[in-house]
């Protein structure tokens, strides 16, 4: 379980960026902690979250002084790669009044063919209090400081196959108080993986209200074809319908042969 004084900010995986004209360029260090346990392949939800980060920085630039708020999130997979680090390139497709689109590319070092490619839409927060004094667009972060897995490092918490949970407290919040979009993908991908006992290679988010009071909890059901459809709610709030969530996973035999 996670200390939940600990920085809540992406040092913990080893991650920097900085502004390159219009684009987020960044660098991750790619440890056993980020990755499905007992393979090489790279947790989506972690490129989620780092995918929220990046594009976020640069889609926070258009919404300032408001909050950009996260609406929906994909993240596919396109190759596995046991290289320990990956290069990260975040850019805006589109920025409207409304709806702003982030594109991230995530690719080993020196290679312009993507591992894995997400797709994030932001809003700017319609409340007047959701407002930053500027989120910086330079940052260089301590590398490896994660000293456990990811999942354990926000101290998530599997209840059954199916059924995660997470508590909102400060390591797992964003600026408006709820939880990290980021974080959300995670319960979805442990929801997904210890329901079908396969690892995710595909998520696809949709955020439809926030959790501010905890503890964020999922519910998933099997669609056949590696598909598992996640709800999340917040436990605290009346069962309030969070985020649903669409995950693909290996089959199983792929697991069992890799």
């Amino acid at each position: 379980m996670a200390s939940l004084d600990e920085d809540p900010s992406p040092a913990v995986l080893g991650f920097s960026h900085r502004l390159d004209g219009d684009t987020i360029v960044g660098e991750v260090e790619i440890t056993d902690h980020v990755r499905v346990p007992g393979t090489t392949m790279v947790r989506p939800s972690i490129l989620a979250k780092l995918s929220d980060v990046a594009a976020g920085a640069l889609a926070n630039r258009r919404t300032a002084p408001q909050v950009a708020l996260t609406v929906d999130l994909t993240v596919r997979s396109l190759a596995v790669t046991d290289r320990p680090t990956l290069a990260i390139v975040a850019r805006l497709v589109k920025f409207g009044r409304t709806t702003i689109i982030g594109e991230v590319w995530f690719s080993e070092p020196g290679s312009e063919r993507p591992v894995a490619l997400s797709h994030v839409t932001f809003t700017p927060s319609p409340r007047p209090q959701d407002v930053h004094q500027g989120i910086p667009t330079t940052r260089a972060f301590n590398v490896g400081e994660m000293t456990r897995p990811f999942a354990e490092q926000v101290a998530s918490r599997v209840i059954q196959p199916g059924v995660v949970e997470i508590d909102r407290h400060p390591y797992v919040m964003q600026a408006s108080g709820t939880i990290q979009g980021g974080v959300i993908s995670l319960l979805g991908e442990l929801a997904a993986e210890s329901l079908m006992g396969a690892p995710v290679l595909d998520l696809e988010m949709r955020y439809l209200s926030t959790v501010r009071s905890g503890p964020a909890r999922t519910s998933a059901i099997d669609m056949g074809g590696s598909v598992v459809r996640v709800e999340v709610r917040d436990a605290g709030n009346d069962d309030r319908f969070a985020a649903l969530i669409m995950a693909r996973t290996a089959p199983r035999r792929e697991v069992a042969d890799g």
